[in-house]
């Protein structure tokens, strides 16, 4: 299965594209063209990744000049099927791509406004009445839009308030960085029948259950990270601990591997590994992730040498200290190196 937010947003490429066909025409070559359009739409407006410009950030102007390179590699690659098409139906099909270049970008428009069953008559007529190009095509399907658009506010609605109430996402705090949490997956299973509370949490703790919590605490906060992103709030960072049940033979196994790739996941989420883990799947590790080294210090004697070590591994963002001793905290709390930051976990 794949990343929940990635789910989510082939989801809204599929909706757009239903939307451009409603408004334009549907054909194979058609839908086609609008998934390249609206699959860069998704990339610039919601993870912030660009093909044809250098940017931070989404703006009009911009998507303007990604579309632009979108369909100049569209036009570029149809050539091949100047000898295969007819001559008019290659004319043809190069103006489609190029008024849909103008056309997807107004029906992105849709997929930004709020909408409900109550307000969508005076919503899209609103909307219609600004831009005459999607007026002028669609033609009296302004019913089969508005049913549409309504599908994808009911479904989107459903997927966001879905809650899985046995289960929650658990934090610990850093004590020296009240913006960040290494968080886990706690379990809120009520007594059920003969069966005691402390049975149901020693079978939780059970390491065969550790790649099913890890995926489900990765998509409890998937879901989080989507919530925010929708609602345009700033999206918090989270550290998840890998167990090492799920790096095997220099990889992380394919079925958490699906479940974290995605560009908002990988910006927002740090994942955590035990350094002697680091060394035994090293292969695991590459500058796709944000990783952390969780590190426990009671018994390590000389911990600037061991802290010096992991730095210069060069994979590493943060340092988790773990059973540091009093005396030794302000070493940490000083400790600045380019790339490594030092969190130190609160005693619980």
């Amino acid at each position: 299965m794949n990343n929940l937010i990635t789910v989510f947003m082939n989801y809204r490429i599929n909706r757009l594209i239903t939307y451009g066909t409603i408004i334009y025409e549907d054909t194979k070559f058609i839908r086609t063209v609008l998934k390249g359009y609206f699959t860069t739409y998704i990339e610039n407006y919601y993870y912030g990744v660009f093909s044809t410009v250098e940017s931070n950030s989404f703006t009009p102007d911009i998507l303007d000049k990604e579309f632009l390179g979108v369909m100049e590699d569209m036009l570029d690659d149809y050539r091949v099927y100047e000898l295969v098409a007819s001559n008019e139906e290659y004319k043809n099909n190069r103006e489609i791509i190029k008024e849909l270049c103008h056309v997807c970008k107004t029906i992105c428009l849709l997929d930004q406004i709020k909408i409900d069953e109550d307000n969508i008559n005076n919503v899209l007529n609103s909307f219609l009445v600004d831009h005459d190009n999607i007026r002028h095509l669609i033609e009296g399907r302004e019913k089969d839009l508005q049913k549409a658009l309504i599908e994808t506010e009911n479904m989107s609605k459903k997927l966001l308030g879905y809650n899985n109430e046995f289960f929650v996402i658990d934090s610990k705090k850093f004590e020296n960085n009240k913006n960040f949490v290494l968080s886990h997956l706690s379990h809120n299973i009520k007594v059920l029948g003969n069966y005691k509370n402390s049975l149901v949490t020693r079978v939780f703790k059970e390491e065969k259950l550790d790649e099913k919590k890890l995926q489900c605490l990765i998509q409890k906060i998937s879901l989080e990270l989507l919530k925010d992103l929708l609602a345009k709030k700033p999206l918090k960072t989270y550290f998840i601990e890998f167990p090492d049940s799920v790096i095997k033979r220099g990889r992380i196994i394919k079925e958490i591997n699906d479940y974290i790739d995605n560009p908002i996941f990988q910006k927002n989420v740090v994942i955590g590994v035990k350094y002697q883990t680091y060394l035994n799947q090293i292969n695991a590790f590459s500058a796709d992730y944000q990783f952390a080294c969780i590190q426990d210090f009671s018994h390590i004697n000389d911990i600037y040498k061991k802290v010096e070590s992991i730095y210069n591994e060069g994979i590493f963002n943060y340092l988790i200290v773990n059973g540091y001793k009093e005396k030794e905290k302000d070493y940490f709390l000083k400790y600045e190196n380019n790339g490594l930051e030092i969190l130190l976990l609160e005693e619980e």
